[in-house]
């Protein structure tokens, strides 16, 4: 719950937000009293600071006469008090020339989505691409990978790749690999990977005296290959833009902790989970990122579609005081854009 603000405390709220986003320095009552244009002297603007301090909006480090929002007042300025900006043009036709190149497939098209993103806000930008097993199928055909492995490749419709390793397979000819192909590949036309998985078990309880040896070999390893769900990618640019933020710069314990979290894909997921489930925009500030251990970082992130599907989510990770009227526009709209892409694929 939040502490009610009457019209000057959510004023120097905001002004302290905003000027805190800009410097990373704290406060102090002068700077926000010019901000004000001189409406409330120093002292009545220390007085409210304080009162703000009181209800939780702001906090005082120690080695500072100034003020700095704390996870509370970013929440209360997001929620209530931010104006967004409209995304620049030039911003939106890079956008839009990039995600506008038919060369992309549909993985390059979320990288260089990824790296665009990051290099516009200057954060470290996430695209998770989930749930690949509910997508039609375009083809699918195992490979030989190398002594006794076979690699299962499937193709969607939409052009997304995922593979799926077979161990302790082998000694198939190149003529027995051909009929078990064509013999999969009609199983799985026009269905799904989930859909697959559920008709191969189907076939397998069947009267098992309908298949050879060929067929049945066919079976299992398609059962095997689809044993595990989709596996999730996780595409992350601008790690680096980590290193310029001077709240990490100068803990080096804080900044070990953020940067490995990026080296655990589980993490990411974690961080951009509710923008999946939900699809619409998500901000989740410091102490409410569903990951313990990174109080300092903020994820502003959103789902995107392909046709009626959930598939995936973008998201902008970077401290607290990132630039919100900026950030959200940016990642809704990447998201949008992602979306149409995909869908006319």
């Amino acid at each position: 719950m939040y502490a009610g603000l009457d019209e000057r405390g959510a004023q120097v709220l905001r002004h302290v937000v905003e000027n805190y986003i800009e410097t990373a320095e704290p406060v102090g009552s002068r700077t926000i009293s010019k901000k004000m244009g001189q409406n409330l002297s120093p002292a009545t603007i220390r007085n409210i600071m304080a009162d703000l301090e009181d209800m939780g909006y702001l906090a005082q480090p120690h080695t500072s006469a100034g003020r700095v929002p704390t996870g509370t007042g970013f929440r209360y300025y997001v929620d209530y008090l931010l104006e967004l900006r409209k995304l620049a043009r030039p911003e939106r036709d890079q956008l839009q020339k990039m995600a506008g190149d038919a060369a992309f497939s549909s993985e390059e098209l979320l990288r260089q989505v990824s790296r665009l993103v990051s290099t516009l806000s200057g954060q470290a930008c996430v695209v998770v691409l989930t749930r690949l097993s509910s997508q039609p199928l375009r083809s699918l055909s195992l490979v030989p990978a190398g002594s006794g492995r076979i690699l299962l490749v499937a193709v969607t419709q939409a052009g997304w790749v995922e593979h799926r390793l077979i161990e302790g397979e082998g000694g198939l000819s190149g003529d027995e690999m051909q009929k078990i192909n064509n013999y999969l590949g009609e199983l799985a036309s026009g269905i799904s990977l989930q859909q697959l998985r559920v008709k191969i078990l189907h076939e397998m309880k069947r009267e098992k005296a309908r298949y050879d040896r060929l067929m049945r070999r066919a079976l299992q390893m398609g059962a095997r290959a689809l044993e595990e769900g989709s596996p999730t990618e996780v595409y992350v640019e601008g790690r680096a833009n980590i290193l310029e933020q001077p709240e990490f710069a100068e803990d080096v314990q804080k900044l070990k902790r953020i940067l490995r979290a990026f080296e655990e894909k589980s993490v990411i997921v974690r961080l951009l989970d509710r923008a999946l489930e939900d699809g619409a925009i998500q901000v989740s500030i410091g102490s409410e990122n569903p990951v313990e251990g990174l109080p300092d970082i903020s994820v502003v992130a959103s789902g995107y579609r392909q046709g009626d599907s959930r598939v995936g989510s973008i998201g902008l990770i970077g401290p607290v005081r990132m630039d919100y009227s900026r950030v959200i526009p940016l990642v809704e709209y990447s998201a949008k854009l992602i979306s149409s892409v995909l869908g006319h694929r």
